[in-house]
């Protein structure tokens, strides 16, 4: 099993004028929780999509990484969507093992993690049930017990919903269908988000992709101000360390 982290974006909504990812959340930045926790459960092989003030994130990982377990990728454009984020590390696909999937810039209690990893399931996804309303989360929408649908706009009818930690499980061959979906929406939209790939497979019914429910364990995708201060005074409390 490998791991792959998407942490190049500017994070303009934050304006931290640094990498979101090397946020210091009480004693330790995102980087080394995500770093930490990975290697506690088992993940040996991990990759990182750097872009905006890359040089910072790497002369961090060469003072943290003493084994040289993290492969850096460069995305020199990464001012347009995720989904280039993703295509940069193509080459860290060919990896054997199932692929673990990131969104760098997530506190998050690390049974949330150990509950995607330990799965039985080939494909899964984790879900919240308490979602905020509105267009900025991620949803996650499940019919019959599957995922139906996938996105911050969704249009299919579904039993319940709830939001995206930013956090998947793919088995090998699934990776590649979403590398390969990916490279065809970025042909034609630089913009597009990876979410854009996962949407488009699960609802043309590639792959099965379960879900993990972790409702009523603490995490926050850090994107404003407003969740950095929560993070820290309300989150960084209740995740176990």
């Amino acid at each position: 099993m490998k791991a792959l982290i998407l942490a190049a974006g500017i994070g303009k909504r934050l304006n931290v004028n640094l990498p979101k990812i090397l946020l210091k959340i009480g004693k330790k930045t995102l980087l080394e929780r995500h770093y930490e926790n990975l290697l506690n459960f088992g993940i040996k092989e991990i990759g990182l999509v750097v872009g905006y003030k890359s040089n910072y994130l790497v002369k961090f990982i060469n003072k943290i990484d003493k084994e040289k377990k993290i492969k850096i990728f460069k995305n020199l454009k990464y001012k347009e969507g995720s989904i280039v984020s993703l295509v940069c590390a193509k080459s860290f696909f060919q990896k054997k093992g199932d692929l673990i999937l990131m969104d760098g810039d997530v506190l998050y209690d690390k049974k949330i993690l150990k509950k995607l990893i330990s799965t039985k399931e080939k494909n899964s996804l984790l879900l919240d049930k308490k979602i905020e309303p509105g267009e900025e989360p991620v949803k996650v929408c499940i019919k019959n017990n599957k995922v139906c649908d996938f996105g911050k706009i969704i249009d299919s009818d579904f039993d319940f919903q709830g939001e995206s930690v930013g956090f998947f499980k793919f088995s090998r061959d699934a990776a590649f269908m979403l590398l390969n979906e990916s490279k065809k929406i970025m042909k034609n939209n630089k913009n597009a988000m990876y979410e854009d790939a996962i949407q488009k497979i699960i609802k043309d019914k590639k792959i099965f992709i379960a879900f993990e429910n972790i409702t009523n364990l603490p995490w926050i995708e850090i994107d404003f101000k407003k969740d950095l201060q929560l993070a820290k005074k309300n989150i960084l409390k209740k995740i176990n360390e």
